[in-house]
């Protein structure tokens, strides 16, 4: 394999999917132990209070934004394999905004969960995964965990990995090169989980 092709087999929907399922099961080590670290902050700035942030918080967040922008990019790309079969990842999925990427692939969401997606969306790009964002425009509140936010999570990771899941499979993947190693033929993949 060339790295063109080698690219685009590493680009494959299962290969998404599974980067989603490797990070939710590290969301799930850290969703168990939630209630075993906190931050007490004094005089924060934002609320001149003390205040307690469970803390795992920005892990949480970040990982259930990863977790779902792989699903997402994974059904972006299984809809359309021009958007990686140049050797390059396209501009229409090179995004972390989670809302851009369900309504580029035909999700309708409630208002809650498009106003969840924005603030993962935020973090995700923000301070989440460092003290700031890159300018002064960014979220600078720190995340505080919080289960209703978890529960819409959920709801979401559940309807993408399913579609991704199911469509991948009935449908298979042409990667639109002549490399039939880079195809998955319909019904020739299949994921099982275990309880």
């Amino acid at each position: 394999m060339n790295k063109k092709e080698q690219f685009i087999y590493y680009s494959s929907p299962e290969r998404w999917l599974h980067s989603a399922l490797e990070l939710h099961g590290s969301l799930e080590e850290l969703y168990a132990l939630r209630n075993n670290l906190f931050y007490r902050k004094l005089n924060y700035y934002h609320d001149q209070r003390d205040i307690t942030i469970p803390g795992h918080s920005k892990a949480t967040y970040l990982l259930m934004s990863y977790i779902l922008e792989n699903l997402l990019k994974g059904i972006a790309i299984l809809n359309d394999p021009n958007l990686v079969n140049k050797g390059k990842i396209e501009k229409q999925i090179k995004t972390h905004d989670l809302n851009h990427l369900s309504k580029l692939n035909g999700f309708e969401l409630t208002e809650k969960s498009k106003i969840f997606q924005d603030t993962l969306s935020d973090l995700c790009v923000s301070n989440a995964r460092y003290p700031i964002g890159l300018n002064e425009h960014n979220k600078m509140k720190d995340p505080s965990f919080t289960e209703h936010d978890f529960e819409l999570f959920k709801t979401l990771f559940k309807m993408y990995k399913e579609y991704l899941v199911i469509e991948f499979s009935k449908n298979g993947w042409n990667s639109g090169l002549k490399n039939e190693l880079l195809n998955t033929k319909p019904n020739d993949w299949n994921y099982v989980e275990k309880n």
